[in-house]
C-alpha cells in the first residue's frame, strides 16, 4: 500500500473511532445549554397571533413601540395588568380609544395563548427572537 493510502486509511480510521467514543463538543454543549427559543405548543400559536395581531404597535418582542407601551413590563407586579385585565382589554380596546379591540377576531382561548407567550418574554424564560416548538420531553 502506498504510504498516501496508509495515511488516509489511519486517519479515517480514527475519525471512526472518535465518532463512536461519544457526542461531539457542540452536541454535548446542545444537550446542556438551554434553549432558550423552544417553547410549548401554546406559547408558539400565542407567538404566531402576537405577531399578526399586536407586533405592529407594541413591537416584535413586546417591548413596545411608538404608540403602544411594553407589555413586558406591563404584566408585570409593578405594570399591573392581570391576565383578566389583558383579556379584557385584548377584546374591547382602550378606554382612550388609542388600541381598538380585537373582538370576536381573538377568542379568549387565543387571547390567553397570547398572554402566555408575552408572560415567557416577560419572565426571561423566553429570549427574543423567532421561537420554536420544543422536541417533545424524551
Amino acid at each position: 500500500m502506498a504510504l498516501d493510502v496508509q495515511i488516509a486509511v489511519v486517519g479515517l480510521a480514527a475519525l471512526a473511532v472518535a465518532g463512536a467514543a461519544g457526542p461531539s463538543l457542540r452536541a454535548q454543549q446542545r444537550d446542556t445549554v438551554p434553549d432558550k427559543l423552544a417553547v410549548t405548543e401554546p406559547v408558539y400559536q400565542g407567538w404566531k397571533y402576537y405577531q399578526v395581531y399586536c407586533a405592529r404597535c407594541h413591537g416584535e418582542n413586546a417591548t413596545g413601540g411608538f404608540t403602544a407601551p411594553d407589555l413586558l413590563f406591563a404584566i408585570t407586579a409593578e405594570g399591573g395588568v392581570t391576565p383578566d385585565s389583558f383579556r379584557v382589554v385584548v377584546h374591547r380596546g382602550t378606554e382612550s380609544k388609542e388600541m381598538k379591540g380585537f373582538d370576536p377576531l381573538l377568542d379568549d382561548e387565543l387571547i390567553d395563548r397570547i398572554y402566555a407567550y408575552v408572560r415567557e418574554r416577560s419572565a426571561g424564560r423566553l429570549a427574543p427572537g423567532r421561537p420554536h416548538r420544543a422536541p417533545p420531553p424524551r
